[in-house]
């Protein structure tokens, strides 16, 4: 046991992609692994930029899709691609914005295994300062329909708000509060005075600033860098495909649990996360970005819902 393939999902960031790739190429020290990059539909230059990139590296495939599928289908068709070709026995799922500096993280990830086993393996998330790591991104998370069905209406009620700032012009007077500043054309982004990155601990949100130091089991874990062991593939063939955009790990979570699966966090592997760089490549300004996630997680957690009705 031991065969890895890196699926990385790529939708109009090409540069970012090789950039995850090339990381990958140029530290690990493992021998037998693939990378599969998922051209989601992107309608750019990208499939070209990928595929001369890589045009000598066999070790890297480019897998094309004609229209952007959304993260879950997108990364299930890498998914798909990788057991269909190389049948790994682990697969990385990484977004774009991952960047892989640990020589040994394809080692210890088959060690993990060894010592426990495991359906989902999540590892350390750090953002490119440093200063924030994202997983786990709850110690444990019970879900019942009275709780999506407040998800639902919390987040839907933060997408109208957001749509009203914009709306009454109302940007500047509360840029502040988030810690954002304007540039010349009225593009507001963080200006790194304010932390709004959080863990979830006994219910409550707080600062994700610390490193989690021991390994955990049964926590929620980000859904920017996963993998997957081939035990998983007997509960699951990847992710929940009904949704679009975001909300994948928590309807993967809370499946995982519904089978039985071992989801565990280690901080043995350790990834740095460049933090939305796809969203930002659609969507540049703060509030359009809270805006366009907002409405999208809405309908994926209705979507939830229903999926919890079937099995609740």
């Amino acid at each position: 046991m031991g065969s890895i393939s890196f699926v990385i999902l790529n939708y109009k960031t090409w540069q970012e992609s090789v950039a995850c790739a090339e990381s990958i190429l140029q530290t690990q020290t493992y021998g037998n692994y693939s990378i599969v990059i998922v051209d989601n539909g992107s309608g750019n230059d990208s499939v070209q930029r990928l595929q001369e990139r890589f045009a000598e590296e066999k070790r890297v495939s480019v897998v094309v899709s004609e229209e952007n599928l959304g993260f879950a289908r997108g990364n299930n068709l890498g998914i798909s691609y990788a057991r269909d070709q190389f049948d790994p026995d682990f697969i990385v799922v990484a977004n774009s914005d991952i960047i892989f500096e640990q020589p040994d993280y394809c080692e210890e990830l088959v060690n993990i295994y060894k010592r426990k086993r495991y359906d989902i393996l999540g590892g350390d998330i750090v953002d490119a300062g440093r200063t924030k790591h994202l997983n786990p991104v709850a110690r444990e998370r019970s879900y019942s329909i009275s709780y999506m069905r407040k998800q639902v209406l919390v987040s839907w009620a933060k997408s109208v708000i957001f749509r009203l700032i914009r709306l009454f012009h109302l940007k500047k007077a509360v840029a502040g509060h988030y810690g954002l500043t304007a540039d010349e054309h009225g593009i507001y982004t963080l200006d790194g005075s304010k932390n709004l990155t959080t863990r979830e601990v006994a219910g409550r949100s707080v600062a994700a600033d610390e490193r989690m130091e021991h390994q955990l089991p049964g926590v929620l874990l980000h859904g920017c860098c996963l993998i997957f062991s081939r035990d998983f593939f007997k509960g699951q063939k990847g992710f929940y495909d009904k949704t679009f955009l975001y909300a994948e790990e928590e309807i993967l979570y809370y499946l995982a649990l519904k089978k039985n699966q071992t989801v565990l966090y280690s901080p043995k592997i350790v990834c740095v996360h460049k933090e939305g760089v796809s969203t930002k490549a659609v969507k540049k300004d703060f509030f359009d970005a809270k805006i366009f996630y907002f409405s999208h997680i809405t309908r994926s957690y209705r979507l939830f819902l229903e999926l919890m009705k079937e099995y609740e």
